[in-house]
């Protein structure tokens, strides 16, 4: 059952609306305004176009609140803890009741699950108390949700918008849309549409599975790389002091080769005046 939406701005995380299942009281309205400032923050988080299930322990709402991405398993889904101590103990429907039955923090408290869909200038974002296998569901009224609010508002008129600056006017749509869900919850999960959402999930987290794989082996790549750079490193020093020693050594073989041909020369120049003079003074000339 589909017990709280929240409409939020991509730009600066306001609530433009939001809708509790009636007779549902707790905190979740708080973390999910903590879960928009999170997004707000840092958009990579869920991007456009883009779907993601965070999870929230409620022991963790004093210090700001921890949030983790879930990933497509069965056993990541629902919420946990004492229904009651987290709805307030008030009149929620047996869906509501049952909630609490799976998914406890490690410290005891509450586990709050929430299913976003980042849409152009907006992040949907519904809370259910389902254990995970009808979680194509609410990523389908998600998306229905993305399309009426799209068709009525225009990403321009969405970022000059106030807090909760459509409230009045399309809380009435929400409620509609979340009854036609949670009435109609079962047959919707084998809609083709939803098995098809559902499915993409599980890809995902085969995706997820499979880049973390190629980090991995990347990260064994890079540091071969690393050695053969420090290595290749180590032999290009090498070589450049070898290069200056042979520098070296090739300059002072020129300047004794330039030597020996100077003295060649001059001793050339003083045997041709000697055989010219005939070993004395040379004869004037007539």
């Amino acid at each position: 059952m589909i017990i709280y939406t929240v409409i939020g701005k991509e730009e600066d995380g306001a609530v433009l609306v939001e809708s509790s299942h009636e007779g549902v009281e707790g905190n979740y309205p708080l973390i999910a305004t903590q879960l928009l400032e999170k997004l707000r923050d840092d958009p990579s988080l869920v991007p456009n176009g883009n779907r993601k299930t965070f999870i929230h322990r409620e022991d963790d709402l004093e210090s700001g609140g921890n949030f983790a991405v879930c990933g497509g398993s069965d056993s990541l889904w629902g919420l946990g803890a004492s229904a009651s101590s987290w709805f307030g103990g008030g009149n929620s429907s047996s869906g509501a009741a049952t909630a609490g039955k799976s998914g406890a923090g490690a410290g005891g408290g509450l586990d709050h699950y929430f299913h976003v869909l980042h849409g152009e200038s907006a992040f949907y974002i519904c809370l259910s108390d389902d254990t995970g296998r009808q979680t194509g569901v609410n990523f389908s009224y998600l998306e229905d949700l993305q399309r009426d609010f799209a068709a009525k508002y225009t990403p321009n008129k969405i970022n000059r918008a106030n807090a909760y600056g459509m409230n009045k006017a399309f809380r009435p749509a929400i409620e509609k849309l979340v009854h036609h869900y949670n009435v109609n919850r079962e047959d919707l999960a084998t809609d083709k549409r939803v098995l098809q959402l559902s499915s993409q999930v599980d890809d995902l987290k085969n995706v997820v599975g499979k880049n973390i794989g190629l980090i991995l082996q990347r990260g064994e790549s890079i540091g071969q790389l690393a050695s053969k750079s420090e290595q290749m490193e180590a032999d290009a020093s090498v070589f450049k002091k070898r290069s200056t020693t042979l520098k070296r050594k090739m300059c002072m073989e020129n300047l004794k080769t330039n030597a020996m041909l100077i003295l060649v020369a001059v001793a050339l120049i003083v045997f041709l005046a000697l055989a010219i003079c005939g070993g004395g003074k040379c004869k004037a000339s007539d």
